[in-house]
């Protein structure tokens, strides 16, 4: 199935357990690979392990390989937490990251890559003057930049996102205390960005671990919604990219499709995609 016109689909990440005999099958059929899975279904993919530690080159050429059947199958990867979390940007740890995405990049599979910041990444002026220097470092290539704190959404700073091409990444996650709404702001004119996290209002904050924060299954009315966000952000952007992240049990996958199909029905008669 086609996506509608501009508006591109993919899961963050593709290695979980729990997919098996809910995305993968189980038991798995010989020369089976999770990856090439995907690019079958989706139009890319947000690497997670980026975020944990550096690829080496010759995994990244890997995904390159596994996904050469799918030309048109693209990467976003994310930023090393030593970036967002740490805030240490330290010259061979950047060397190391700049190097990983190379192979991506002469395949002409590199999408752009994704700033994750927590909720303790507050808006103020030295934080924004950090933001404007991590992007410094990666000015070669598009840069998207998730908020979960409500305070950065200034004028300021989307002014600051606007003059330097920088992505505002658009989340849908629970909305608890001072957590981020749900916008659809494009301060790039080529690529806007929403990432859905599912809305686990209990699980969000526990502290019980990934699989807990992330397992939700969006209703079809509440996807309904979403895709009016997505149609807002496709008159702002000539690109859309809508990633799920709400991973636990394959959810992200069944939603986005289920996403795409509501998109689809509702897309002009007679436009051809």
């Amino acid at each position: 199935m086609p996506p509608p016109e501009g508006v591109y689909f993919g899961p963050a990440g593709w290695s979980y357990a729990d997919w098996r005999g809910t995305v993968y099958p189980e038991p798995s059929p010989r020369g089976f690979n999770p990856l090439a899975f995907l690019a079958g279904r989706f139009d890319f993919v947000e690497v997670n392990t980026s975020f944990y530690r550096v690829p080496g080159p010759a995994m990244v050429r890997g995904w390159v390989s596994k996904t050469a059947a799918f030309p048109d199958f693209h990467f976003w990867i994310k930023l090393h937490q030593s970036f967002t979390h740490e805030r240490r940007p330290e010259k061979l740890l950047l060397d190391d990251f700049r190097s990983c995405l190379h192979p991506l990049e002469e395949a002409g599979k590199l999408a752009g890559l994704l700033a994750q910041f927590p909720y303790s990444f507050h808006y103020d002026a030295d934080n924004l003057a950090y933001l404007g220097e991590l992007a410094g470092h990666f000015n070669s290539w598009p840069l998207a930049v998730e908020f979960r704190h409500q305070g950065w959404l200034e004028d300021e700073v989307l002014s600051f996102f606007r003059e330097r091409g920088l992505i505002w990444a658009n989340i849908d996650q629970p909305q608890i205390s001072q957590s981020l709404m749900l916008t659809a702001l494009a301060t790039a004119q080529d690529t806007a960005y929403l990432r859905l996290h599912g809305r686990n209002y209990r699980a969000w904050f526990s502290g019980q671990g990934r699989d807990a924060r992330y397992d939700y299954s969006y209703s079809v009315a509440e996807l309904g919604r979403l895709g009016a966000v997505v149609a807002r952000l496709r008159e702002q952007a000539k690109k859309v990219f809508v990633s799920g992240n709400n991973h636990y049990k394959g959810a992200a996958v069944k939603n986005l499709l289920q996403l795409k199909e509501i998109l689809l029905a509702c897309r002009p008669p007679g436009r051809d995609n």
